[in-house]
Parts: C-alpha cells; sequence; structure tokens
C-alpha cells in the first residue's frame, strides 16, 4: 500500500467509528419520538423536511464556484489548470449532488420501513451528512487523499442505511 492509500484508509475507518458514535449521541441525546407521521406520505413529508438541509451543502458548491468564475473572469465556463480550487468545487459540486440522490433514496425509504420512535434518527442522519459534506470539501482543498474521512461519513451511513431497508423488505 502507498503512503496515501494507508492515509485514505485511515480517513475511512476513523469516519466509521466517527459516524456510528455520532449516531448513537444523537440517539440518546434526541430520544423524543417524531410524533404526527404516522401515513406514508406524512413520512415522506417528514423526510423531505429534514432532507432540505442538506440542500445546502449543494447550495454552497454552487455559489462558491458562481462567485470564483465571476470574480476571476473565468464565466466562459473554462477551468483553467492552474485553477485548482475551481476544479475541487466543481468536483465537490457533482460529488454532492451524487450523494444528496443517494441520501433521498435511503431516507424515504427508511421512513417507510422505521416506527415513529426511530424516525428521530432521519435528521440526526442529515446532520452527519453535513459534517461529511464539509469534511469531504475542506480536505479535498487541501489534498485529494484528505477527502476520504469526509466521502466515508457521507457515503457509509448511507449505504448503512441501505443494506438495513433492503433487510427490512426482505424479511417482513
Amino acid at each position: 500500500m502507498t503512503q496515501d492509500q494507508r492515509f485514505v484508509a485511515a480517513g475511512m475507518a476513523g469516519s466509521v467509528v466517527f459516524s456510528v458514535l455520532f449516531v448513537l449521541a444523537g440517539l440518546s441525546f434526541f430520544t423524543s419520538p417524531v410524533v404526527g407521521v404516522e401515513s406514508p406520505g406524512d413520512r415522506i413529508a417528514y423526510v423531505f423536511r429534514c432532507d432540505f438541509w442538506a440542500g445546502f451543502a449543494l447550495l454552497a458548491g454552487i455559489a462558491r464556484v458562481a462567485g470564483q468564475r465571476f470574480f476571476s473572469g473565468e464565466i466562459d465556463g473554462s477551468v483553467p489548470a492552474a485553477e485548482h480550487s475551481l476544479q475541487v468545487n466543481r468536483t465537490y459540486i457533482e460529488n454532492t449532488v451524487e450523494q444528496i440522490v443517494l441520501l433521498l433514496i435511503a431516507h424515504a425509504a427508511l421512513a417507510l420501513v422505521v416506527s415513529s420512535e426511530m424516525l428521530r434518527l432521519i435528521p440526526i442522519l442529515v446532520a452527519l451528512f453535513l459534517v461529511g459534506r464539509v469534511t469531504f470539501w475542506a480536505g479535498y482543498l487541501k489534498s485529494p487523499p484528505a477527502r476520504a474521512f469526509g466521502f466515508a461519513t457521507t457515503f457509509y451511513p448511507t449505504v448503512a442505511v441501505f443494506f438495513f431497508v433492503a433487510f427490512s423488505l426482505v424479511t417482513q
């Protein structure tokens, strides 16, 4: 393994530990069940009210790139090789779109298979998603391998939700 691969593996492993602790802390801090969301439609509406906040990660990236283009004179849409931060910010936007699509699918499905009490998990996962996006972006601006923690903090919880929902659907 190269040094970069070890760094990425450490970031991803650290993210798993952090994510589990974050979710457990969130569940122990937010103990009240979500009320008034019994029907499937109410549950999906609840998901969109929560996941709305994840959209700020995308909004921030788009605003940053728009500002960079306007103030740098690169309004024509080109990406000069010398402008590393613009390339990183565009990649951040692309990855955030991918992650938000998965997040929306996972959270909507989760809301349909968990109890009302466990719906409180969704805003906790949204907060974790935002932590992941911030650390992904900041790490990526520093160096590409430094984005591993943030990527894993965004991606692995969503993967866990997908597998939980799949298991729930198969065992019903």
